[in-house]
């Protein structure tokens, strides 16, 4: 145990341990505000819900990483097992429902959306939104700032590079990016 610190100053294992102290004890706050939190996971300090905690269920050992914002209406967030969000992650369920699989992590400043205006010709703007379901399957790696938009499903074991659009599916053991995000090579 003591070889894992040997890099770490006696300050930054303060700092560890004050955060693994504030996260127990925000964990009775978390299981009265979600409909489920699994053995293992944590919360961190500074993370926002808005509507109704219940409709969010996380499985177990997932980590949900500072200022992330979490938006819940009509729909519904689901998280896996043994995963995590990054830092300032967004997520919009307002209406569609947003599940998010086993292994998979989210780097910091992505967002999620599963309701959004859309644009028809003559329709006025704000009189159409696309409501779908956003899936993201196990084992999936999502880079910083992806955006993810209404109806997508990133298949298992897919990459998603940092800063892409993602406006269709992704392949099974496919990497993906640019914006459009496309197809950039299979994963072996």
């Amino acid at each position: 145990m003591i070889e894992i610190y040997k890099n770490y100053s006696f300050f930054d294992i303060l700092s560890k341990l004050k955060e693994r102290i504030l996260d127990y004890l925000l964990l009775p706050y978390w299981k009265i505000r979600l409909g489920k939190i699994g053995k293992g996971s944590r919360i961190k300090k500074g993370v926002k819900i808005v509507g109704s905690g219940k409709r969010i269920t996380i499985g177990n050992n997932f980590k949900i990483w500072h200022r992330c914002f979490l938006s819940v209406g009509a729909g519904k967030i689901s998280f896996g097992n043994n995963g995590h969000l990054g830092v300032d992650v967004y997520i919009n369920a307002s209406e569609g429902n947003v599940n998010i699989g086993n292994f998979v992590a989210v780097a910091p400043k992505t967002q999620i959306y599963s309701y959004t205006d859309y644009c028809e010709q003559d329709k006025k703007i704000g009189e159409i939104h696309k409501v779908a379901d956003v899936n993201i399957k196990d084992n999936v790696l999502i880079g910083s700032g992806v955006i993810i938009l209404p109806g997508i499903t990133i298949n298992e074991g897919a990459i998603v590079a940092a800063g892409a659009v993602v406006t269709k599916d992704v392949p099974p053991f496919i990497i993906v990016g640019g914006i459009p995000a496309k197809k950039i090579k299979e994963r072996i």
